[in-house]
């Protein structure tokens, strides 16, 4: 497709989007009234949204408590991720439901609009007892206020409905959802229209937790953005608040359980090694009074130099030996999965560490699923496994360090013996002292560390820091999401364009019929075009008069000329074919108007009926049908003179098809009509001959011998492209002469635009 075919297409569009022009119009409108129709009945939605960080042992506690909190298991930073699966939990959910009492929505309807009334509304309706904790089917009741009584329809399921008709609504009442009422904080007006909704408590958690979303703000960030969309702000304001709130004490709950548990096993080891102390103390100050030691220290001072370092390594390790065995005793004395394993005493080894640590945080996550589960729930079963699987590697984990220890406390004190074996000359009840006050200083070394832990613990029971700090408190966004007026307006704008362009784009896509435009049939055919003729709204079958411009006229008046220069230039009595497709398409209409136009040029003109099958140009100009043309082809006994009929116009003379006769085809294959047209031509200027449609029969075809040209009538919305494409046959096997197609029937109103000139109200004719 060249670029000046590609501009006509584009011109053609828009003449057909501009000759529609009251569609868009009308569609705007009907898209204008629905898209307000959608603002003012839209129930507003905003957003609202909060912001907390999660509290970390780095920035929110002192030294001390950081040592703590990775004693009982709570070192490191929080993973975000997991604190938002716990924030938004089906356990914070349901509380956050139960408290703020949101199993039920209450809504009003003001205007078009269904607005949700909360905390305040005027109506709260009363169920049977323990309905809302066993219900498993939802229930919508509808309330609408009369003069003096109220219609309230309740439907309990998809099933369940019934009608009630309610004088007094505080008086309870039958329905398929059990005995109701209502309590009654504003007396309903009449007019006054409530919808009461009620889910049961899995699915209105479900819907909330849908309602109300957590994520981080960045990744890797400690900070939890908790934003809702909804059409009661308060409602998700409290929601938040309720949940951050319930979060926190969650949390707190967690941190004292596992607080509790280390703070029992300190006080029992405590009072352990207290009676131990006691006896190491006792034991050093027999030993003095038996051997009369005042000041062994100082008489020993150079050996206690000397061997300090070796005595405070063994007293390191034997430290760590006896922490590992208070371990190993603790859990061999408690075989339940409920208690926590003290993580960090002065440990030194890592895996053993973590392996307690993990143990811890299983236990944890057990009583999570406890509280919130089943005692047989299958979960808790898998955890108490993974426990004694824990439980066994850590008494392993134990045994080994254990060996570890006993090993390097022998070597030691191999090293220890060496040394005191270079110091022969020390007394032997000064090595016995030593070894008694040795063990009273380990004895009591690991009685001040066990005591400093117990205040430390003490001290994470006391704190009340929340692990969530709310940095931006739940606030709603001033602008509504929904209803989105500038998004309906562009909307109903695109719909109220888009439709009428789509439907004409389907209209001219799928129709099989010829348009009013003239460039269509010119583009299709690729024939020469005598132009278009309007349609006849008045029946009235000659358009064309003298002194009459009417818009039928000058377009017959036009064909005319354009005919004028396409005849062949050499005949100069040139006899045309006047013809279509099928019936109806207006050939004879064509035909006796162009007749009567060329008349009025003081041209002699014949108008000859040859379409012997269905003859209507006597009827058609009020003439008698004498003479019989069919009649002069059958019979030698009739002259030219026998079929000439003179009509109202001075210089058109009719020659009418008469009777039909019962072999059509071979009478116009007759040489009486050669020689008809041949003494024709000798008199007349312009001979029109009114044929039949070629699609029908093929009498037209047998007249090609005779005719210099073809006037090939086609009707806008009537011919269809089918003999379109047979017309493109006939010109391409040259079965007719000089084809030049006219397009009929077309709207008047169309024909001023880009057609004619646009004579406005006087449209005479046009179709027949």
């Amino acid at each position: 497709m060249t670029q000046d075919t590609y501009m006509i297409d584009i011109r053609l569009w828009i003449n057909r989007i501009l000759k529609h022009w009251y569609w868009f119009l009308i569609c705007c409108f009907v898209c204008g009234l629905f898209g307000a129709y959608t603002y003012f009945s839209t129930t507003p939605k905003y957003a609202v949204n909060a912001r907390i960080m999660l509290r970390t042992p780095d920035a929110e506690s002192s030294i001390e408590q950081i040592e703590m909190m990775q004693m009982i298991g709570i070192g490191g930073m929080k993973q975000t991720a997991d604190e938002i699966a716990i924030l938004t939990s089906r356990d914070i959910m349901t509380q956050v439901v139960n408290n703020l009492d949101l199993q039920t929505s209450y809504h009003k309807k003001r205007n078009l609009r269904w607005l949700r009334q909360y905390p305040k509304r005027d109506i709260t309706v009363q169920y049977p007892a323990m309905f809302l904790d066993t219900t498993k089917r939802y229930v919508d009741i509808s309330v609408r206020a009369r003069k003096s009584d109220y219609i309230v329809n309740v439907r309990y399921g998809h099933w369940r409905f019934s009608r009630h008709k309610v004088t007094d609504l505080t008086q309870p009442f039958s329905t398929c959802a059990g005995d109701i009422y209502f309590t009654l904080h504003r007396q309903p007006e009449k007019g006054d229209k409530y919808k009461i909704f009620t889910l049961p408590m899995i699915p209105a958690v479900e819907w909330y937790n849908q309602m109300i979303t957590a994520d981080a703000l960045k990744k890797e960030s400690n900070v939890i953005e908790i934003a809702a969309v909804t059409d009661a702000p308060s409602l998700a304001i409290d929601f938040i608040n309720r949940e951050i709130e319930l979060y926190n004490v969650d949390a707190v709950v967690d941190k004292n359980i596992m607080a509790s548990n280390t703070a029992a096993f300190i006080d029992e080891r405590l009072r352990l090694i207290e009676q131990e102390l006691s006896a190491a103390e006792a034991e050093v100050e027999e030993y003095k009074e038996k051997f009369g030691i005042i000041n062994l220290e100082r008489e020993a001072g150079l050996y206690l130099q000397e061997s300090t370092e070796y005595k405070k390594r063994v007293a390191e390790i034997e430290t760590q030996i006896n922490l590992v065995n208070y371990v190993a005793e603790f859990i061999r004395e408690d075989a339940r999965f409920d208690k926590l394993i003290p993580a960090n005493l002065g440990i030194v080894d890592g895996s053993l560490v973590a392996l307690i640590g993990e143990y811890n945080q299983l236990v944890m996550r057990k009583l999570r699923v406890q509280r919130t589960a089943a005692s047989d729930n299958p979960v808790s079963a898998h955890m108490d496994t993974q426990l004694a699987i824990l439980r066994e590697n850590i008494i392993t984990s134990i045994g080994s360090v254990n060996n570890r220890l006993e090993i390097s406390k022998k070597d030691l004190e191999k090293r220890f013996g060496n040394v005191e074996q270079q110091r022969y000359g020390v007394p032997s009840q000064e090595r016995q002292y030593i070894e008694v006050a040795r063990k009273k200083q380990l004895i009591e070394s690991l009685y001040l560390f066990l005591y400093e832990k117990r205040e430390e613990n003490a001290l994470t029971l006391a704190s009340t820091v929340m692990p969530a700090k709310i940095i931006a408190t739940p606030q709603m966004h001033p602008n509504t999401l929904e209803p989105n007026l500038k998004m309906i307006a562009v909307v109903c704008l695109l719909l109220g364009l888009g439709l009428p362009a789509l439907g004409i784009y389907l209209y001219y896509l799928f129709n099989n019929r010829l348009t009013d435009e003239s460039k269509e049939l010119e583009q299709k055919t690729a024939l020469p075009f005598g132009g278009v003729l309007v349609r006849n709204h008045h029946g009235e079958h000659i358009a064309v008069r003298d002194g009459v411009n009417s818009v039928s006229a000058e377009l017959f008046r036009s064909l005319r000329t354009t005919i004028g220069f396409m005849k062949p230039a050499h005949q100069q009595c040139p006899v045309m074919l006047v013809t279509s497709s099928i019936n109806g398409e207006g050939k004879s209409y064509v035909a006796i108007n162009l007749a009567i136009s060329l008349s009025l040029l003081n041209k002699k003109v014949a108008l000859v009926g040859l379409d012997i099958r269905k003859p209507m140009l006597a009827e058609y100009l009020q003439c008698s049908n004498q003479g019989c043309l069919t009649s002069y082809l059958s019979d030698d006994a009739y002259t030219i003179k026998d079929i000439l009929v003179e009509t109202e116009f001075p210089n058109l003379t009719l020659i009418p098809a008469g009777i039909v006769p019962p072999n059509p085809s071979e009478l116009l294959q007759s040489e009486r009509l050669d020689a008809l047209f041949a003494e024709l031509r000798k008199t007349y200027d312009y001979i029109i001959v009114d044929t039949a449609p070629v699609a029908m029969v093929s009498d037209t075809f047998l007249l090609s011998r005779i005719a210099d040209m073809t006037i090939y009538v086609c009707r806008a919305r009537y011919t269809t492209y089918n003999f379109i494409d047979f017309l493109k046959q006939i010109n391409e096997q040259k079965r007719l002469p000089n084809i030049i197609t006219v397009l009929n029937s077309v709207a008047a109103d169309k024909i001023g635009y880009g057609y004619g000139y646009g004579y406005g109200a006087n449209v005479q004719s046009g179709k027949k």
